[in-house]
């Protein structure tokens, strides 16, 4: 922040919404805040873009997002913007980023040269209500006019190029129009999309993410999905564009209120939109139809007479369960996801890569339920062995050594408390005005200041370097490792997929490797136990019945990592 005497430093924001709209609107807007700024004699340190992000969502402006990060951190005293509707158009997030503004210190001002009020923002989030709609109608209006002259105002698909100087209109890539023709002739044949798709990434053909996000990771290798397409998503197969017709508004895009993320609905047969654009046909209508019929066979085979998929609740959430995030492939040592789930619900692990890139050959999927009531059985035993306790305390003292001589982990550890005390003090002023239940923020405090916890325990720890060797107190460590090893092996038999359960679990378990095995089997699995956990900090999160986002430093494979050997499942 600046003194009285010195020049307020101010940032700019500018953003224009779609990629149909010229780039230049992002040039007007800066050299007009220039202007503004100058006459006010502020000093610009900064600009953000947002070039065809629309002002509706917030996660995926990078510019946006680098900015509430300065705000945060108070690096300047003013945001300069055209109008505040190039923050956001949503009247609940302009409110609620002008509490993050006063919070901070930092203040807003549009074309006007004036800083803005309360009473500014009310007006402008009145007038975005009324607007909004309007502006979607317009837009929409706009889009279907261009595709009734042949233009199609998004994203192009695979096999396809924009013409150059013609917004909306498309040429043949005859490159990718080979892979699209290959793609069909093998779907049609009876080939699986799992097969194709790992073949493609085998033999190095670039994927539709690849060609068009070259800059991201892991958009190298093709996705079976991206062939068959989602719930709601056409995928290749069924992209009417490959047969030379615009299907446009068959489905519509809602944004959810209370997540901000984006659903899509299938609109009435009446608002459909079809043009015919034969210049665009890649695939022949003969092997169209016969790729059609293949996947209604396969639709009615897998979800029963209407095709439709029957989506059975898996309980509990992703997130929740003990095991998401710690189960690691044994062929591959990639992470495991919740790819299914069983007849009783429960959820099922797979391979990531095997399961949506077909890049792994471990495809067998794996009941949680299962794994974690096995894991639950054995673990007291294994823990509370003589042998167990002697490599725990050999093991946390080796950490302790290494720990000694290295400070980089003591100054991560500065950061990311400083961080999290920001996080806290953020939603703590958000509660007052936010668009989100109060009770969500509240968790998400709660979760900060449960890992703010664990990090000053462990800048604690830290901070003593070498003494916590000299006072070592082996009937100490015994005591404490068997407290909190009984404890946990008792939260585990009487309520798992409790918060502070999961919590202990994960801090105890840092990752299981789930080993390949024939179908019907029994699992085979590693755990690895994390026993530095057991003495330095509490595995159990202070008794509050709070959660915690689990630490990302903990994912990093630790000194004291320690093999429980390998383990056997009944399936």
């Amino acid at each position: 922040m600046t003194t009285p005497s010195s020049k307020k430093t101010a940032v700019i924001y500018a953003r224009y919404s779609s990629d149909m709209q010229k780039a230049s609107s992002i040039d007007g807007q800066l050299l007009l805040c220039r202007k503004v700024a100058l006459r006010n004699n502020l000093d610009v340190v900064g600009e953000f873009v947002d070039a065809a992000k629309s002002g509706l969502t917030e996660g995926a402006r990078d510019g946006y997002q680098r900015l509430l990060n300065g705000v945060r951190s108070r690096q300047f005293d003013v945001v300069v913007v055209e109008h505040f509707d190039r923050l956001s158009r949503d009247p609940a997030t302009i409110q609620r980023l002008k509490q993050v503004f006063e919070f901070n210190g930092v203040e807003l001002m549009d074309q006007k040269g004036v800083y803005a009020t309360a009473t500014d923002i009310s007006i402008a989030s009145l007038y975005n209500t009324i607007y909004k709609p309007q502006l979607a109608e317009k837009v929409r209006r706009g889009h279907d006019n261009a595709v009734a002259k042949g233009r199609i105002p998004g994203s192009y698909a695979y096999g396809y190029r924009p013409r150059p100087g013609a917004p909306g209109e498309r040429v043949i890539d005859e490159n990718e129009a080979k892979i699209v023709l290959r793609i069909f002739k093998e779907y049609a044949a009876g080939r699986s999309t799992r097969t194709i798709a790992a073949d493609l990434t085998r033999e190095g053909v670039p994927s539709p993410g690849a060609t068009r996000h070259k800059n991201k990771a892991g958009r190298t290798t093709w996705n079976h999905q991206c062939i068959t397409g989602g719930r709601h998503g056409r995928g290749i197969i069924g992209n009417e564009l490959y047969i030379g017709e615009i299907h446009w508004n068959v489905r519509s895009t809602i944004l959810n209120p209370e997540t901000q993320k984006k659903q899509k609905r299938c609109n009435p047969a009446e608002r459909h939109i079809i043009v015919k654009k034969p210049e665009l046909r890649i695939v022949p209508q003969g092997l169209w139809d016969l790729a059609q019929k293949v996947r209604r066979v396969r639709a009615v085979s897998m979800f029963g007479p209407t095709g439709q998929p029957r989506r059975r609740a898996v309980s509990p959430r992703n997130n929740e369960h003990p095991l998401a995030g710690v189960l690691r492939c044994g062929v591959c040592n990639g992470h495991m996801r919740i790819a299914q789930s069983s007849r009783n619900g429960a959820p099922r692990a797979a391979c990531a890569s095997a399961h949506q890139r077909g890049t792994c050959e471990h495809t067998r999927s794996f009941d949680m339920d299962v794994l974690l009531e096995d894991a639950s059985e054995k673990i007291q035993v294994k823990l509370l062995s003589p042998k167990a306790i002697e490599e725990a305390m050999r093991t946390w003292k080796e950490e302790r050594k290494n720990d000694r001589n290295n400070g980089s982990e003591h100054n991560k550890l500065e950061r990311r408390r400083r961080v999290l005390t920001t996080e806290i003090e953020r939603l703590s002023y958000a509660i007052a005005n936010s668009r989100r239940k109060p009770d969500e923020l509240l968790k998400r405090i709660d979760e900060c200041d449960l890992e703010r916890e664990s990090v000053e325990e462990r800048l604690r720890l830290l901070g003593g370097g070498g003494e916590n060797l000299v006072g070592f107190d082996r009937p100490k460590f015994r005591d404490r490792y068997s407290s909190e090893v009984r404890r946990l092996i008792t939260a585990l038999k009487t309520n798992p997929k409790a918060i502070e359960t999961r919590i202990a679990f994960r801090n105890l378990i840092e990752c299981i490797v789930v080993h390949p095995v024939r179908k019907r089997m029994p699992y085979e699995y590693t755990p690895y136990l994390n026993s530095s956990a057991l003495y330095g900090k509490n595995l159990f999160p202070g008794n509050r019945g709070k959660e915690r986002e689990i630490s990302t430093m903990s994912q990093q494979k630790p000194s004291g990592l320690l093999s429980l050997d390998r383990w056997t499942a009944k399936a």
